[in-house]
């Protein structure tokens, strides 16, 4: 078994990289990181779950002057998202059946520590490689590899404090892509998408808190919500969305929900006592509204299909990549009042999305980052720069002032939008 983690420290560490434009300086202590590096992103979709970034000291519209390239970095293969807490950004990726857990800089992008373990490619259907994006939580690391590895890191240093394999110590089976959903963590416990509704372990050591039955995951990540006073927290198994307690694993409800390969993969979305969900291979749409605390049918369609990129609400529109991603799910609007589908932007092929103010932030398929004011009448490209040429169904993060993207294939591209006023 491989299994080691390496601190880097010495001049020498760009080798790694690519090419990086910025001059090293100092790193700043972790006490003051929070106030000179802005916004953190702890967690996959941000800090309010829901992929709406809240900065708005930031550049849009680049005119005819493309922005500035800060860094490159190759990850290796792999479908994580990153996430930035106190200056620093993590990720993972797998080169020749080893997963890399790395910490970058993330103004500058050196490598400050990696943790390199043993664990197949797997390509099915796609590169293969890590798909769950890590949280990082009160100065700890969490990561879940797609055969459930569960890892605590010291997020400053790279130790690691544990390991645990979820499936081979609950004997709950795998599912046939592996595990895709970000950790949650909360009130002394991390909760992993393994099995029917979820297991969750003590930060502390890894012990096991509560397990759910053997059978299937879904792929989505968590979404937390209030119901009579007790956090719960709703997301994907291969056949329902679940909502249950987060402390207990108590099962609240659960709404049938049937997918071809049980690839419930996107997040629910919940807005004012309602619940959005979506999947593809021609599930389509609902909306719920929680009556009671128990979900009842609002509306349902077949004409908008979040296959693996999870949806951006704002302003009573819902803003998704509809269709199928091996034919070029494109970006479409709903309005989720009624479910009606407003438009469909046969042109603009997406693989993820995430959002500033007015602006949707999109990436294409095929590598092309885009920031677009959409309404509900269509959509108006701003600005837009092709970052890499690469499959990419991975969601794009912006966080003080800079959009980090990345490639399937291991490109990692940090572009600076940094406000010039």
């Amino acid at each position: 078994m491989c299994c080691k983690t390496k601190s880097v420290s010495d001049p020498n560490w760009g080798q790694r990289g690519s090419v990086f434009a910025l001059t090293v300086g100092i790193f700043l202590a972790t006490s003051c990181a929070r106030t000179c590096f802005g916004a953190d992103w702890p967690r996959f979709r941000g800090p309010d779950n829901n992929g709406v970034s809240q900065e708005t000291d930031w550049n849009a519209d680049w005119g005819n002057e493309a922005p500035p390239i800060d860094w490159r970095f190759d990850v290796g293969t792999g479908y994580s998202s990153v996430v930035i807490a106190n200056g620093r950004l993590y990720t993972l990726g797998n080169q020749q059946n080893v997963d890399t857990v790395y910490c970058l800089e993330a103004q500058t992008g050196k490598l400050m520590w990696s943790h390199s373990y043993e664990c197949a490619t797997d390509p099915n259907e796609f590169e293969g490689g890590p798909t769950a994006t890590p949280t990082v939580a009160d100065g700890e690391l969490f990561t879940l590899s797609r055969v459930g590895d569960l890892f605590c890191f010291d997020a400053g240093s790279g130790e690691v404090k544990w390991r645990i394999n979820v499936p081979a110590v609950t004997s709950i089976r795998t599912p046939g892509w592996g595990f895709s959903g970000a950790p949650w963590v909360a009130e002394g416990l991390v909760v992993v998408n393994v099995g029917d509704a979820g297991v969750a372990l003590s930060i502390k050591d890894g012990s096991v808190s509560w397990v759910s039955a053997d059978k299937d995951s879904g792929y989505s990540s968590f979404v937390p919500l209030q119901q009579e006073g007790q956090d719960c927290l709703i997301f994907g198994s291969a056949r329902s969305y679940v909502c249950v307690d987060a402390r207990t694993g108590a099962e609240r409800w659960r709404q049938r929900w049937l997918t071809t390969f049980g690839c419930n993969a996107t997040n629910p979305i919940v807005v004012d006592e309602k619940v959005f969900l979506s999947s593809g291979y021609n599930r389509g749409s609902a909306l719920l509204s929680l009556e009671d605390g128990v979900p009842v049918l609002v509306w349902k369609t077949k004409e908008f299909q979040n296959q693996l990129s999870s949806g951006i609400y704002f302003d009573g529109l819902l803003y998704g990549a509809n269709g199928s991603v091996s034919e070029g799910a494109t970006l479409a609007c709903l309005n989720l009042q009624d479910g009606k589908v407003l438009w469909n932007a046969a042109d603009e092929k997406i693989g993820g999305l995430a959002a500033a103010g007015k602006y949707l932030i999109t990436i294409s398929d095929e590598g092309t980052l885009k920031i677009i004011e959409p309404n509900q009448l269509g959509p108006r490209i701003v600005s837009q720069l092709r970052v890499f040429e690469e499959q990419c169904w991975t969601v794009p993060v912006l966080c003080d002032g800079r959009i980090y993207c990345r490639g399937a294939r291991g490109a990692l591209v940090c572009v600076n939008v940094q406000s010039t006023d």
